[in-house]
């Protein structure tokens, strides 16, 4: 499972090849199939375990901290953990979620315990008033997963690199501008509406123009 883990992080799912796990232990690839009924089965365990290793290192979170510094936190170790194993990210995220059988893995199951975490954060924050008490939980969990999802994407592709700490700390400020019960404006936010608001009266007046209807040149 090492082995296979550490070939997957150097291949990636598309390039990882049962015999070279076999070569690099020293046994014959048929000992492997004994074991797991294809390569498939065998990166799908490699996967769990690596879940499972998350879920084991989830330390629980101290409640009376306040909401955003464990909504912080839960962010943080999202993107830590993906920077961190980007080939099983991609697997999990491309191929697993894609199978139709996805639902009955393991892996789902590990993968929304996850979810309850964040579930169980966000209704602390609206018991203790950190929150605003209007909003709908699943949507706002389901908005933390997509940001964190959707700020990786370029990393897995390689095309880059991204830093945990910027990150986590800017999609927190985006979340809490959202569903945070005492927000604090911004700086030179009327500025901001007000150039909208402007911009947005000139496009009005545009597509009220006839339209025109002479030759092109």
């Amino acid at each position: 499972m090492q082995v296979a883990r550490a070939l997957l992080r150097e291949r990636g799912s598309e390039q990882f090849l049962t015999a070279e796990v076999a070569e690099r232990c020293g046994i014959s690839e048929a000992t492997i199939y004994k074991y797991f009924a294809s390569r498939r089965d065998l990166l799908i365990k490699v996967a769990e375990d690596w879940f499972e290793e998350f879920l084991y290192d989830e330390h629980p979170q101290d409640r009376e901290l306040p909401f955003r510094e464990r909504l912080l936190q839960v962010i943080r170790k999202n993107l830590s953990l993906i920077r961190a194993e980007p080939s099983l990210t991609r697997f999990l995220l491309a191929d697993l979620r894609a199978d139709p059988s996805y639902r009955f893995m393991r892996i789902y199951e590990q993968n929304r315990q996850v979810a309850r975490g964040i579930t169980n954060i966000i209704k602390d924050g609206i018991a203790h008033g950190d929150l605003r008490p209007d909003i709908q939980v699943r949507v706002v969990r389901n908005m933390i997963q997509g940001c964190i999802e959707y700020q990786i994407w370029s990393y897995l592709r390689g095309e880059g690199d991204f830093s945990v700490e910027h990150s986590a700390q800017g999609l927190t400020d985006i979340i809490m501008r959202g569903i945070d019960a005492t927000p604090n404006p911004a700086p030179g936010l009327g500025e901001v509406v007000a150039r909208l608001e402007a911009l947005e009266s000139r496009i009005d007046a545009r597509l009220a123009m006839p339209a025109d209807t002479g030759p092109s040149t």
